[in-house]
């Protein structure tokens, strides 16, 4: 009867530990981010004696103990693990609640953490709680060596997304130019357990290439969304296509030299034959100001544009004059313009022009001088020898002069 009783009471306290445990749960964390550990001790009314909190890790299989909380919730650091001072209790050992924060969550922090409950008579129970941390990538579009105008393949832009956990996915958006592009990706598994991945971007440098826009796009499980980091694609030619203009930005007189180059070109200004005029001009990089407009500026100038590719030049004759003379021939060329339009006009209204009416009225000249004279030698009755003599330039239409 005996043993029949004491049968029944193992067999009650068997039923009651079975059912007693602790419940926790896998957590996952970005790293830099805080994170709650919790466990908690159901199914029990026994005494609890102390909370134990241990850690493993894929390097350090075996678990260690870093943290004591006793039933008051007084707690006690046994070994500093790299939780120093990042770890707090957050839970109440009345409610049998073991929780505990990490801040600051590092890469090293990931492992299993086991929650321990140390209760009375029945001894211990367990949880393990596996903390991942993910590591987002650190992106950088860039190229090791920029590359110079050419005809062979080369790497225009590498996009880098470096130690990330997991490893990241990295894409390109290159538009209409990608036709002309491809792609060659390749990845690094690090100690850590993180991964650098390193995608290139391939294809020929020509100036059509240069500024080109195009988009490195990564995708990983510590980001909320995928990020999209823009790069403009730089290929470096020699100076080409030097002019030289007169700037109107500017309230003297100065001439602009403008080149197409990459890197940006240096400019250097010079004069051909002639010395240079002195304090007359000053040149500033790719502007040559005119101080005093006069004779000793004319001349044939010569910009020069160069980068460490290459060189080339433009140039410009100036000839000035002065304000007065220019002003003059400006009014001549009215005067003129005016005069012409007068006579056009004349002519179409009159059809002859206004000096034909005055040469039309001048009195045509007609001089006549006459004598008579007999000859003695030889008289006859009625017989007159007449000597005129007539000059005549031009007969007027309006009447006749008799001359006797």
């Amino acid at each position: 009867m005996l043993l029949k009783l004491c049968c029944g009471i193992l067999l009650i306290i068997q039923r009651d530990t079975e059912s007693t445990q602790v419940i926790g749960g896998r957590r996952t964390v970005v790293q830099g981010e805080d994170v709650d550990l919790s466990c908690r001790l159901i199914e029990t009314d026994e005494e609890l004696e102390q909370i134990t909190w241990q850690k493993s890790t894929w390097e350090e299989t075996q678990n260690h103990n870093f943290m004591l909380i006793q039933p008051n919730g007084v707690t006690k650091f046994i070994a500093p693990n790299g939780l120093s001072g990042r770890v707090q209790f957050i839970g109440n050992p009345s409610e049998n609640l073991g929780s505990i924060r990490i801040t600051a969550v590092r890469l090293l922090d990931e492992g299993t953490f086991t929650c321990i409950f140390s209760v009375f008579p029945s001894g211990a129970y367990t949880t393990e709680i596996p903390l991942t941390v993910l590591v987002p990538p650190v992106v950088n579009v860039t190229v090791d060596v920029t590359p110079v105008i050419g005809e062979n393949e080369v790497v225009l832009a590498t996009c880098v997304a470096a130690g990330a956990k997991p490893q990241a996915d990295v894409t390109w958006k290159t538009g209409a130019f990608g036709s002309l592009l491809r792609t060659v990706t390749n990845s690094t598994q690090h100690a850590n357990g993180t991964t650098t991945v390193l995608s290139h971007l391939l294809g020929v440098p020509t100036k059509a290439a240069n500024q080109q826009q195009v988009q490195c796009v990564v995708n990983q499980s510590a980001l909320v969304t995928e990020k999209t980091y823009n790069y403009s694609i730089n290929v470096h030619y020699l100076p080409q296509s030097v002019n030289i203009t007169l700037s109107e930005a500017s309230k003297t007189t100065v001439l602009l030299c403008v080149a197409d180059g990459n890197p940006h070109p240096n400019y250097t200004w010079s004069r051909l034959v002639q010395p240079w005029p002195g304090s007359s001009v000053r040149a500033e990089g790719d502007k040559l100001h005119l101080l005093s407009l006069n004779s000793e500026l004319n001349g044939l100038y010569v910009c020069e544009a160069s980068n460490p590719y290459g060189r080339a030049t433009g140039s410009l004759y100036v000839h000035t004059s002065s304000e007065t003379s220019a002003v003059c021939w400006v009014l001549l060329v009215i005067l003129c313009l005016i005069v012409s339009a007068a006579l056009v006009w004349y002519w179409w209204k009159y059809r002859q022009f206004p000096w034909s009416s005055i040469v039309a009225k001048v009195p045509e000249q007609t001089i006549s001088i006459s004598s008579k004279t007999r000859r003695h030698d030889k008289v006859e009755e009625g017989e007159d020898d007449l000597l005129a003599a007539t000059v005549q330039t031009r007969k007027e239409p309006e009447e006749e002069e008799e001359v006797s």
